[in-house]
């Protein structure tokens, strides 16, 4: 499998917890005075546990998120093109009826002259 087709939270896991381990290596071998290298798997183990399960929920709020903001800006695009569509079409009329007022005033004009 490719390094590049592992989920990315995955990815992040597995890269921390090494760095982790390499630490955790360190330390036990040079400054720890009494260290049982039998827990040392286990830690390894209980690490990757702990920081794959925050990494895959952090990863998967964060796609929630993202998914919510474009929900919204996409609603909002919406909305802003049907308050176009409607001051289009309010125009439009406000322009029919300014004519029927025109035309009606010059008619009542006439009749009046007459």
């Amino acid at each position: 499998m490719k390094w590049k087709q592992i989920p990315r939270w995955l990815r992040d896991t597995i890269s921390v917890v090494v760095a982790m381990s390499v630490l955790l290596v360190i330390y036990d071998a040079f400054f720890a005075k009494h260290v049982n290298w039998a827990l040392v798997p286990l830690q390894i183990v209980v690490a990757f546990l702990a920081v794959g399960v925050w990494s895959f929920f952090s990863y998967r709020s964060q796609q929630k998120r993202r998914l919510a903001e474009a929900q919204k800006k996409a609603a909002a695009e919406k909305r802003q093109q049907q308050r176009q569509e409607q001051q289009a079409l309010a125009a439009k009329e406000a322009a029919v009826t300014r004519q029927r007022n025109l035309a009606r005033n010059q008619a009542h004009q006439q009749h009046r002259h007459e």
